[in-house]
């Protein structure tokens, strides 16, 4: 946890984790925003903390064998473990793929109010945030959960950066038609 405990790993992770968190009203993603943040220092941390190299998109579609890994028990019978390849982020819980946030994303798997959850844990802050692209929520929860994000985002960035990406991921979290838990 503490290798991801800083600014530039939540610019990055903010930066590419989100692919359809969209503010149609503002018309604009979470990836622009963040990318306003990114530095050049910032953007080599990133690449050596998720292994990136030349050519490794077109050689092995930025997977690697061994890629940075976050291993975490969530509660008794939950174990959870995140990947983080140079092209996707993938997510484990108990061995078992649930999602994925690179070029083949699958997200919207998990009910918010599990990810909810996580803040009652050690590192709970960090757990949630990692583990929100996954949440699903209500369109009618978008208002709340927007402002939920915003103060967890807080710990790490401005009031102001904080409102707009998390209108953008809530408004993702949320599209119509895709509720599935």
């Amino acid at each position: 946890m503490k290798d991801i405990d800083n600014l530039y790993f939540w610019v990055n992770y903010f930066g590419c984790s989100y692919p359809n968190a969209y503010d149609e009203e503002e018309e604009v993603s979470a990836s622009d925003i963040m990318q306003e943040m990114l530095t050049e220092e910032g953007g080599r941390w990133w690449e050596q903390f998720t292994g990136y190299y030349d050519g490794i998109l077109e050689e092995n579609d930025g997977y690697l064998d061994e890629p940075a890994t976050l291993e975490v028990m969530m509660a008794q019978d939950k174990y959870a473990k995140i990947e983080f390849h140079p092209g996707d982020t993938l997510y484990y819980i108990n061995g078992e793929k649930i999602g994925s946030t690179g070029p083949h994303w699958e997200i919207r798997k998990i009910p918010y109010e599990e990810v909810r959850q996580l803040l009652a844990l050690e590192n709970g802050c960090q757990l949630y945030l990692l583990f929100l692209p996954l949440a699903v929520i209500r369109p009618e929860e978008t208002d709340s959960v927007r402002r939920e994000i915003g103060a967890q985002m807080g710990k790490y960035f401005p009031e102001s950066l904080c409102r707009s990406v998390s209108g953008c991921i809530a408004a993702g979290l949320a599209q119509e038609g895709r509720f599935h838990a």
